[in-house]
């Protein structure tokens, strides 16, 4: 509701999973939200009204309002530009420069009812959604139906990079990609990553004892033991 959908939700074990059904403005509305780092605006189908002379009639305010804390929307748009990165969204790089750093997500329904794909960059934001209004089966996932019209629509606007400052509350912190516990530089497949400060793991991995400096400190340590 914080990311801006209106209507009430069932609670189900799969929430999270996108159990619920939304219709394409409401994921919009959601997903305008997280591209504006948690600051909501009502979306609006009309910004203003003219004249015959081109004179505004009537104009809607612009109604901007911080509804989610930046740190978690940090992560959260980290994680959706792994997955255009290198998750079920990577085939985008047929269509848009990696260079562009684009945040999305696919969605497919069960028996391919519904194919989904949601995206930003930094500049726009969008939503596509492919389907029958009988449900039949389209046979199309996110990212062979809806993400391959998104990247076609995208290229064609030449969108702005996605290059979001860390906010304050965020902290960069090196994790080992087997045990997912604290790693360094040194340690082999280990990914930096962002945390909210104060929740990163705080067990470090067997490969930090393994690294070169770390094994010299400790045999300086155990010699005057």
């Amino acid at each position: 509701h914080r990311l801006g959908v209106t209507q009430e939700l069932n609670e189900y074990a799969a929430s999270l999973l996108g159990a619920n059904e939304l219709s394409p403005l409401d994921v919009t509305q959601m997903y305008q939200t997280i591209a504006s780092g948690g600051f909501q605006t009502p979306l609006r189908a009309i910004r203003e009204i003219l004249t015959a002379q081109g004179q505004p009639l009537q104009r809607y305010p612009l109604s901007v309002e911080q509804t989610v804390q930046p740190g978690p929307v940090y992560l959260l748009t980290t994680a959706m530009q792994a997955v255009v990165r290198e998750g079920t969204a990577q085939g985008l790089k047929q269509h848009l420069p990696p260079e562009l750093n684009l945040a999305g997500k696919t969605g497919t329904t069960d028996d391919l009812k519904d194919s989904w794909f949601a995206g930003f960059s930094g500049d726009r934001v969008a939503v596509v959604w492919v389907g029958t209004d009988d449900n039949r089966p389209t046979r199309l996932t996110g990212a062979s139906g809806a993400m391959a019209i998104w990247g076609d629509m995208m290229a064609r606007l030449d969108p702005e990079p996605l290059n979001m400052p860390p906010p304050e509350t965020i902290e960069m912190v090196w994790i080992d990609s087997v045990s997912g516990q604290r790693a360094d530089s040194t340690c082999d497949g280990a990914l930096e990553w962002p945390f909210i400060r104060g929740s990163a793991p705080t067990d470090t991995a067997p490969c930090v004892s393994r690294s070169p400096v770390k094994a010299v400190k400790g045999w300086f340590k155990r010699l005057f033991e």
